[in-house]
């Protein structure tokens, strides 16, 4: 936490004027008083004055500073010696310098040390108060932000690994895919392969934390036929795509474990319906599927379960998400603000 003199000397500045000079006129009802800080006298002291009690606010707020973690008494005692010195500061130039200079004190020259330096605690608490009362408005500000920054940098971290669960999850599906096609001699092989290549190459590549919307849409479209390279009958895929908004930028594979899950638990008998809108900066995503018969494991698996976490981490309240399983359909919509 850095510290913030200059603040600190303006705090003192504006309670200084409101509390002494503005408070003395108003008492008296005639703001000519303030003509009296005309004389050189009246000047030194309300400067010497102004000093000291800024020294009861500076030295209490860089004790608290430097010293937040240590004991209470050694605070205590450090506050204590910084009292002593605002005062005794006052003293020298009212009572000392003042008397050499001009022939006048404050105080009557009877009063011993004792009473001056318990007569001078009321300031002493009043300038100390402020003092903390700054360190601990600042110290505050201090932990909120680092509270923050740290709820950042943990989003950040699982934001990275989501993301990076993605990849090898998507590869490995791929990479059976490509081995079912080899293995059985497809034509579809070589193609499937540069199909992946373009699909890695944008997930390797691709590092930033949004994209523009068309180029996650070529994302899905490569995966969509690299998908329909498995089957030796035709897969019917109906995309439709309404762009009212092309300025719209997502994060990087959004999208995808809508439709690798169409794939993965769909029955490919009956068409995909895949619909993607935006307007108004917002953005509509809807993905239709009729479910296998015989399921292996839960529809939905680890991608959708990925894309809750992700869409809460980057979107909060502005997203959501709705899956319905009814009739052996399976439905996933998705808006976004």
């Amino acid at each position: 936490m850095k510290a913030k003199y200059g603040q600190l000397l303006l705090w003192h500045s504006i309670f200084y004027i409101l509390y002494y000079i503005l408070q003395s006129a108003a008492k008296s009802g005639n703001w000519e008083v303030l003509e009296d800080y005309q004389s050189l006298i009246d000047l030194f002291h309300e400067l010497a004055m102004f000093l000291s009690s800024f020294i009861y606010m500076l030295g209490t707020y860089w004790i608290l500073l430097q010293f937040r973690q240590a004991p209470w008494y050694k605070i205590a005692f450090f506050i204590l010696l910084n009292s002593l010195l605002g005062i005794s500061f006052r003293y020298i130039n009212q009572e000392v310098i003042s008397w050499h200079l001009f022939a006048y004190r404050n105080y009557n020259p009877d009063i011993s040390i004792t009473f001056y330096y318990l007569d001078n605690i009321y300031y002493v608490i009043l300038h100390g108060a402020t003092g903390l009362l700054f360190f601990f408005i600042q110290y505050t500000q201090f932990k909120e932000r680092q509270e923050r920054d740290l709820i950042i940098e943990n989003q950040h971290t699982q934001l990275a690994y989501l993301r990076s669960q993605i990849n090898p999850h998507f590869l490995f599906n791929t990479l059976n895919n490509i081995y079912s096609l080899v293995y059985q001699k497809s034509d579809n092989a070589l193609k499937s392969v540069e199909k992946l290549t373009a699909l890695l190459r944008y997930g390797l590549y691709e590092q930033a934390e949004r994209v523009p919307l068309e180029r996650e849409i070529a994302h899905l479209q490569n995966f969509i036929e690299l998908e329909r390279m498995r089957y030796d009958f035709p897969v019917e895929i109906h995309f439709e795509i309404t762009l009212k908004d092309k300025n719209i930028q997502i994060p990087p594979f959004l999208l995808i474990p809508f439709v690798e899950n169409a794939f993965k638990h769909g029955d490919m008998k009956y068409p995909i319906d895949i619909q993607l809108n935006t307007k108004e900066r917002q953005l509509y995503f809807q993905v239709k599927n009729h479910i296998k018969n015989k399921q292996k494991d839960q529809v939905g698996g680890i991608g959708l379960e990925n894309i809750r976490k992700r869409l809460h981490l980057i979107y909060g309240q502005k997203q959501s998400l709705e899956i319905r399983e009814k009739e052996g359909i399976f439905e996933a919509h998705l808006s976004l603000e």
